[in-house]
């Protein structure tokens, strides 16, 4: 199970849900700006991006996978990750999407 952060919305700081690993390029658009990011691994709750100046916690994003686009708060911000929770959780065929988009990526070479 890959992990990342330490939740503090559950006692413990134990996630609910298991991380898939995937290697996705995301857009994360703010109210301010725009950050490409790339996603290492995602739930259906939330995921995990790595970027530069990303955003603090807090602040509310519209991530763009490819072509799925979903709403997100950031959960936490250290150095270049950050974690975001999905403001509507995924469900099993939506993760399964987006990591086919990662396997898709990896075949052109591009992860």
């Amino acid at each position: 199970m890959a992990v990342f952060g330490r939740r503090v919305d559950i006692p413990g700081g134990q996630r609910r849900t298991v991380r898939q690993a995937v290697v996705l390029a995301a857009s994360a658009l703010g109210m301010r700006r725009s950050i490409s990011v790339i996603v290492p691994d995602l739930s259906e709750r939330g995921a995990k991006l790595q970027g530069r100046n990303l955003p603090a916690a807090g602040e509310r994003l519209l991530i763009n996978f490819g072509e799925t686009g979903l709403l997100a708060t950031v959960a936490w911000n250290a150095r270049d990750e950050c974690g975001i929770v999905f403001d509507r959780q995924l469900d099993t065929l939506g993760v399964a999407q987006l990591q086919r988009e990662a396997d898709w990526a990896k075949v052109m070479g591009v992860a």
